[in-house]
This record gives C-alpha cells, structure tokens and sequence, in this order.
C-alpha cells in the first residue's frame, strides 16, 4: 500500500490524561508533520477517543484507539499500552471507573503526606483542578508549582513525587498480568511500554507468558543500541513492535508529536495478528 513507508507516532496523551494538548491540536500537528497514522493513549481513560476518531476522518489520518494502563509489579509502576482496544467494551469501563477511584484516593494519599511534611496544600482545590482528566501525580506537580511551593514539575518530582521519594504513593489496581488481560479482553493488543524503565528487565519475559503481545522499542531518548536491544528481544519473542513520542504537550519539552516516529509495516503487523489472513490448503 502506498503509505507504507509513511511515519507513525503511536504514544501520544491529550488532555484527558496528562498533557495540556486538546485532542484537535494533536490531529492538526500530526497533519502538518505528515503523520500516516496516530494513537492516543491517555493514561487509565478513553475520553478522547470520540472526538479523535471523528477529527482523524477530517484529516485523512488513521487513527488507532489506545489506552495506557498503570500496573504495579512488585510495588514498582509499570505501563501496558494497548492498541486497537473497544473503548466501549464494559469490562473495561467497569475497570476504568474503580481505576479513576483509586487515582482519586491516591493522590489524595499523596497530598497528605505533602501535608504531612509541611508543605501546605488544599485538598480540594487540588482535586478541583483535574477537571475531567483522569488524576495523575502531574496535577499534583502542577499544582504544587502554581501555588510556589516547588520552582518547577521536575522539582516537584525529584523533591517529592517519584517512587522512593516522601510523598510518592503507589497505588494501583491492576497487576501486570491483569492489564494484559484486560486489554486482550477489550479486543485490543498488550504492549510493553517504555521498558527501559522496569526495574528488573527480566520480568519481560514473564510478562510475554502473560500473554504480552508486543513491546515498545522507539522512545524519547532511546539511543540505537538500546532500540537494538528492544528490537532483538522482540524478535526473540516473538513479539510486535511499537514506538512513539510519548508527547505530553508542554509537560515534557525535550518531546513532541511526531518527534519519534514507526514504520506503518508495524501497524500492518498488529492487524494481521488481530487479523491473520486465512489459510487455503493449495494440496486440496
């Protein structure tokens, strides 16, 4: 087909989750940059998917419904991406509702603890502030800059929110298997985001007996050695692969739509293993 060779930005958040980029915006920039094809894929929420599957029509981009899930693993955070998922399928808006829930009573675990190491915050301007977003330790950060008691987000995080710092909190519903499951039961195909940064590398190979389908080799930063690595463990098992920006609009500046791209043949990958084509014995 002849968008094969076309870029791809399959890992990109809106405002429904923790980025300032409205869904229009990221449709509009993807057209400028040529995008072939997008993902969005908010954090624990499909509230964008609406809007987005409608822009993405008007601007002749594919668009492929996402989401991002929070894990835990052995009391360490993970993130399962999963794509080609039905953001209408109840099981998995039961779950997004518990998981909204917990994100609530987790950052307001974590505001206690701020509280409780003097730096004063008001609970309820603070979960006043998410809006219609899905919580995330970002609102909290933000948040914290707003009111002057950080100089920036990423003082916020070293200072306070980070995992092994005095007011993180980990507090997830799912564990890894359980994330794969529920985006397998949703339709849609379980990838491992940004591995990198799990704190023991090989839980990957656990989580393919989970039932992982896929991982994410190209990221913000990744060197080729290290997509090397990602690629060549793909293939080992038997793995899709996927990749993005991994955008959050102005909250992380060193990336942007587009600014880590894929090939469209691993989108072609995904739906043929969605999709396999049926087999014709040429003997008979």
């Amino acid at each position: 087909m002849e968008n094969t060779h076309r870029p791809c930005d399959l890992h990109i958040h809106s405002v429904f989750s923790d980025s300032d980029t409205p869904v229009e915006e990221i449709l509009k920039v993807a057209d400028a940059k040529n995008l072939s094809c997008i993902a969005i894929a908010d954090h624990d929420t499909v509230g964008a998917m609406n809007q987005a599957r409608i822009l993405s029509r008007q601007y002749h981009i594919e668009f492929i419904e996402a989401i991002e899930l929070s894990a835990q693993e052995k009391d360490c955070e993970i993130h399962v991406l999963g794509y080609f998922i039905d953001p209408l399928n109840k099981k998995l808006n039961d779950a997004l509702g518990g998981i909204r829930e917990l994100r609530e009573a987790r950052l307001i675990a974590m505001a206690d603890k701020l509280i409780s190491l003097g730096v004063g915050v008001d609970k309820e301007e603070l979960m006043a502030r998410t809006k219609d977003a899905i919580p995330t330790r970002l609102h909290l950060a933000l948040y914290l800059v707003e009111i002057g008691r950080v100089r920036s987000l990423w003082d916020a995080f070293r200072k306070y929110l980070s995992p092994g710092k005095p007011a993180y909190v980990a507090r997830f519903k799912h564990t890894a298997r359980e994330a794969i499951e529920l985006i397998k039961d949703s339709g849609g195909l379980a990838f491992l985001a940004h591995p990198y940064f799990l704190a023991d590398q090989s839980w990957i190979e656990k989580f393919v007996s989970f039932g992982l389908d896929g991982i994410e080799v190209n990221y913000p930063r990744f060197s080729p050695s290290r997509i090397a690595i990602y690629e060549n463990m793909a293939d080992k098992y038997g793995l899709l692969k996927s990749g993005g920006s991994d955008a959050h609009g102005s909250y992380k500046e060193f990336t942007e739509i587009g600014g880590v791209t894929v090939p469209y043949e691993w989108v072609e990958a995904m739906k043929a293993r969605l999709s396999p084509p049926s087999y014709t014995d040429s003997s008979q």
